[in-house]
């Protein structure tokens, strides 16, 4: 405890000089602000405690999220476990009674079912149902509700056995719930060729990793079978979804999305930390073994490099908060816990020195005299800097210097600034290239429904097409460069809409359309953008799609499979019922849909309902028919209406889909519908249209680095759908001297037609050297060396001699 406390003022006198505490007062954690953001209240007769979501520099006074409401359980939760660890470590009844409070409140928007709702309106408790981020759920906010729960059962049993049971009882509503979203454990899903877990829930390992944290605690205080069959599922999942490796993206990570393989963001990425402590509670080395790999090789990329946001498929640094710091944090503490090598002490110490100035804009993040714990960095500029100190950050931070304050191997290193090592990456985007020959085509998009777009620009290559990039090298070294380009379906012919000159009567009943137009079906797990692990299969589930067109509309029949309709709603509401979601675009390159439309047989007859504009879509007419274990949408819609104007070859893009219950969404290709560039293409096709005009081309990319050799990249790989990737562009790394160099990038692909070009996407390449070292400065003098080479894996934490 002494060394403790000596480090602490240390860090306190080099980082503040004039804070002034007592060395016997002198602590990481001040919850002071907490406690100000805490408001005491009365609902319904209950006493039980609110946290305001915002509070702004200078004043701090309570700001309310506008639109959403005053208070959330995503805040509330966290901050009943900032209270019950604190308590933990102070033995502070007052601590107590606030995590009682804020557990109330918890407890105060559980739905009888187990599912949360997210904000109160007003003090009087008054419940935001309808919000996109307040609705009934077992998302985000209700495995954070199951945490709180868990904690409160696991430090309450100690203290109240009485009030563990009243929270016990609230807990195991939402386990069941849980329980009952987790698919057959043995089920997997094909995308982009990853054999990957479909049993997650909602097929999001960063959500399911909050609620194993929650299943955990809850089963240390109170083992059980039921809930370590519920946690076994969840993390056997979690560690199964780990892809890549030091080299080879996506590097050894979690990801956050099974249908999303190369995307991960920091904010609430708990997988490695709930691994370890799932593996602890229940004695599970490979659990704790996948943890330590992420953490050894992907999660070391934020020390040894610098701390991103996300990743899909290039890092963006942009946006760093203190919810990613504690993920780091947590993962590395829990891992000393679970091994005792000094060295993840030391990682959480390096990653916690974020709060105290090691970050890009050199600016502390805490004030450790308030308890304040600032909103963001958004550039490596101390005006770039978000003064004001919501919960959300307050909370995330404190939640880290609860878990490092008393240990010392942790806190030596929470006053380390960077003092030298090899660069960080290079982003060098594609689009910023000299045009060398032809006119490339560029475009604007950012999220994919799988990544972010690097800039928000990227650039597309046809026949002919070249282009030039320059660029710096200040240091001299081995460096490992990528290419963040396209991997495009390898179908060999496009998907046609048939031109009609009769058209279909819309009355319900398929008849009428030929048997020999193009169906598009949704009928396998591939297809599924979320919620996999639910389905029971295509005869249980499904729907396929026909189209027909003429110059004045677009004809629809399809025909679902579906056990029960259900849909009591009308209008803008039907979302909630059984609808078929349509998302159209007037080309596929189209940057925005140009239609968003639904299909629902509602109480008050078939609705087409348009998204875009909220009201019924102009011109359309639908008709219903029910069938055994399913039923058909037969619908006409006007073009004019869907914002396209078609012509005979020309190009749209199209998307169809629906939820089968939960958070679930199935569609043709399994990819964000609202996105546009993940829209299929489809061709209206007349009867004179040769058939190899609509042949694939073979798209590839050709990359070369100075005088080297050039490199071929094929893209027309993916077995799915298009995607963007990082590829290595030479399997061993080029040794780059300091000054200029260029890259030279270029179309290589064959075949293609007017109706079907071939174009070879590219959005940036990324250039890091193959072995990372980071120097790290102490505040007493001493300097480590972090050292990890991404070629063999091998990493090491030394100190340096005097």
């Amino acid at each position: 405890m002494a060394l403790r406390v000596l480090l602490i003022a240390g860090l306190l006198a080099t980082l503040w000089p004039g804070v002034g505490l007592a060395q016997e007062e002198t602590d990481l954690v001040n919850l002071d602000h907490l406690i100000y953001l805490t408001e005491p209240v009365t609902i319904d007769g209950r006493e039980m405690a609110l946290v305001h979501i915002y509070a702004e520099y200078p004043d701090y006074e309570w700001v309310d999220a506008a639109g959403e409401g005053l208070s959330c359980v995503d805040d509330v939760a966290r901050a009943a476990i900032v209270y019950l660890w604190q308590y933990e470590r102070t033995g502070d009844p007052a601590l107590l009674e606030l995590a009682r409070a804020t557990l109330e409140f918890v407890r105060y928007m559980q739905a009888e079912d187990g599912a949360f709702y997210n904000f109160v309106y007003d003090r009087q408790g008054t419940i935001n149902r309808q919000g996109s981020t307040s609705y009934r759920s077992l998302g985000w906010w209700a495995m954070r509700g199951l945490w709180a729960l868990g904690e409160g059962v696991r430090v309450f049993d100690r203290v109240d056995p009485a009030y563990a049971d009243v929270l016990a009882e609230a807990y195991r509503r939402t386990e069941a719930a849980l329980a009952a979203t987790v698919g057959d454990a043995s089920a997997t899903i094909n995308i982009h060729g990853f054999e990957l877990p479909a049993w997650l829930p909602g097929g999001e390992a960063d959500v399911s990793a909050i609620g194993l944290l929650g299943l955990t605690a809850y089963y240390r205080a109170r083992p059980n079978p039921e809930t370590a069959a519920i946690i076994t599922a969840l993390a056997d999942g979690i560690a199964a979804l780990r892809l890549g490796d030091h080299a080879t993206y996506p590097f050894g990570m979690h990801p956050v999305r099974v249908n999303a393989p190369g995307f991960w963001h920091d904010w609430g990425a708990h997988m490695t930390h709930a691994l370890v402590e799932a593996g602890m509670a229940l004695n599970r080395q490979d659990w704790i073994d996948s943890a330590a790999a992420e953490a050894d090789s992907f999660l070391l990329r934020h020390l040894t490099l610098e701390r991103f946001r996300n990743i899909g498929v290039v890092p963006d640094r942009l946006g760093q908060i203190a919810y990613g710091t504690n993920m780091l944090v947590q993962a590395y503490m829990a891992l000393y816990r679970a091994t005792g090598e000094p060295r993840y002490a030391r990682y959480a110490g390096l990653a916690g020195s974020w709060y105290f100035g090691n970050n890009m804009a050199g600016v502390p993040m805490v004030d450790l005299a308030t308890g304040r714990v600032f909103d963001g960095i958004n550039g490596p500029v101390a005006w770039r800097v978000n003064r004001n100190s919501g919960a959300e950050s307050t909370i995330e931070g404190l939640l880290s210097l609860i878990v490092l304050a008393d240990e010392p191997l942790a806190v030596e290193m929470l006053g380390a600034r960077s003092a030298g090592g090899t660069p960080s990456y290079r982003l060098l985007e594609a689009e910023d290239g000299q045009r060398v020959l032809g006119t490339p085509v560029y475009y604007a998009a950012t999220w994919t429904g799988e990544g972010y777009v690097s800039a928000g620009r990227y650039v597309g290559l046809g026949e002919g097409q070249r282009m030039r990039l320059q660029f710096e090298i200040d240091q001299a070294g081995d460096y490992l460069l990528y290419a963040a380009h396209l991997h495009q379906a390898a179908s060999s012919t496009a998907f046609t809409i048939r031109q009609t000159d009769s058209p279909p009567v819309i009355d319900g009943d398929l008849a009428d359309w030929p048997d020999d137009v193009p169906t598009l079906e949704s009928n396998t797990q591939r297809q599924f953008l979320r919620g996999a692990g639910l389905w029971q299969g295509p005869e249980v589930d499904s729907h396929a799609v026909r189209l027909l067109w003429d110059a004045d509309r677009l004809y629809i029949a399809a025909t679902v499979r579906d056990p029960v309709h259900d849909q009591p709603y009308t209008l803008s509401t039907a979302w909630q019922g059984d609808t078929l979601w349509f998302y159209v675009t007037a080309t596929p390159d189209a940057r925005t849909l140009s239609a968003k439309f639904t299909l629902a047989q509602t109480p008050d007859g078939p609705q087409v309902w348009d998204w875009i504009h909220t009201r019924f879509l102009r011109g359309a007419e639908l008709a219903f028919t029910p069938l055994e274990g399913g039923y058909i949408y037969e619908a006409s819609v006007p073009w004019e209406s869907l914002g396209v104007t078609p012509q005979a070859g020309g190009r749209i893009g199209f998307e169809a889909g629906r939820g089968i219950g939960g958070n679930s969404f199935m569609d043709l290709t399994g990819r964000d519908p609202d996105v546009p560039a993940n829209l299929l293409a489809l061709v209206l096709a007349t009867p004179d249209l040769a058939a190899d005009s609509l042949v694939a081309p073979e798209v590839a990319l050709r990359v070369r680095l100075d005088d080297g050799d050039p490199v071929l990249l094929p893209q027309t790989i993916s077995p799915d759908s298009d995607y963007f990737w990082l590829d290595l562009v030479t399997a061993e790394p080029v040794r780059l001297e300091a000054g200029t160099h260029t890259l030279r990038y270029e179309y290589a692909g064959e075949g293609g037609s007017a109706q079907n070009p071939g174009l070879a996407k590219v959005d940036a390449f990324y250039l890091q050297p193959a072995i990372l070292r980071r120097v790290f400065a102490l505040p007493d003098g001493r300097q480590f060396e972090l050292t990890y080479n991404t070629l063999t894996g091998q990493s090491t934490l030394v100190e340096l001699a005097p």
